[in-house]
């Protein structure tokens, strides 16, 4: 594989990644799938993200677009392996006996998963779900089973085909059906003024839908960021939690060993302090 090939399904150069500030490049590696550390040296992280990029060139764009229908994300079916990796890093799911295999161990080398294109797929969804983990395997059939009890509740009268994945369609090409006219066709049909509004207006609409999906992303990535420390915060709350019952059970236990040491040092002074009064009161004879 090329380093001309990993530049052509890459938005951007590899060049260009040594020249970008180290927040830009966290962001880049994490839209790819990657698991960066803001502590990481921009060095290592552009070498991580040059890899990514190899490893989209190799995987097949067919493959990658299985995990999309998989996943059920929205995107066009003529969308770059590097926008299908975005949105392959958003799915959730690990129902993996629905994904074919080349689907698998696309998502397996995506995940960092040694696969070969050898392995079986009971081979590859083994690795996967062990890197799942238990406690997301559960999650996922706790939502299963509310899905499914939803969807009795509300999808009866649903037609069949209605849930079948479609792609987002086409951008229109020049010279298509149905395609943006060019500036000439404008002016003839509204007039100069009229042509260049609906030009202007086009290319801001398109400026628009740019803007919005990367502030969409950057969206994602800050819900993703809060999701994250509010989680740590939860931990660190727990952790004081537990370590303030621990002192007071500690606490608890040294009282009552020292209520049971008092008590008994008490029951021993009178024990012996009985007799001593005992000898003292008898009179002589």
């Amino acid at each position: 594989m090329t380093e001309s090939d990993s530049q052509k399904n890459s938005g951007r150069p590899a060049a260009s990644l040594s020249e970008l500030p180290a927040d830009e490049l966290l962001r880049y590696g994490s839209e790819l799938g990657l698991d960066l550390s803001p502590s990481m040296p921009p060095e290592h992280m552009a070498r991580l993200v040059r890899e990514r990029q190899a490893l989209l060139a190799e995987l097949e764009r067919d493959a990658l677009l299985d995990i999309v229908v998989w996943g059920r994300r929205p995107v066009r079916k003529s969308a770059a392996k590097e926008h299908l990796a975005r949105e392959i890093h958003r799915i959730q799911q690990t129902d993996y006996d629905d994904l074919s295999t080349r689907g698998l161990y696309a998502l397996a080398r995506l995940r960092g998963i040694d696969a070969r294109p050898s392995d079986s797929a009971e081979s590859l969804i083994d690795h996967l779900e062990r890197q799942d983990g238990l406690w997301k395997r559960l999650s996922r059939k706790r939502r299963a089973i509310v899905g499914s009890v939803l969807s009795k509740l509300f999808d009866d009268g649903m037609p069949d085909g209605a849930n079948e994945y479609r792609f987002l369609p086409e951008e229109p090409v020049h010279g298509a059906e149905g395609a943006r006219p060019s500036l000439r066709e404008q002016v003839e049909q509204h007039g100069v003024v009229g042509g260049i509004a609906q030009r202007i207006r086009g290319a801001a609409d398109d400026y628009i839908r740019v803007k919005l999906d990367e502030i969409e992303t950057r969206i994602d990535q800050k819900l993703e960021q809060i999701d994250k420390r509010l989680a740590e915060w939860r931990d660190r709350e727990i952790q004081n939690r537990l370590r303030i019952l621990r002192i007071t059970l500690i606490f608890s236990v040294l009282v009552a060993v020292l209520s049971l040491g008092y008590n008994f040092l008490k029951k021993r002074v009178v024990e012996t302090d009985g007799p001593a009064a005992s000898r003292v009161s008898v009179p002589d004879e």
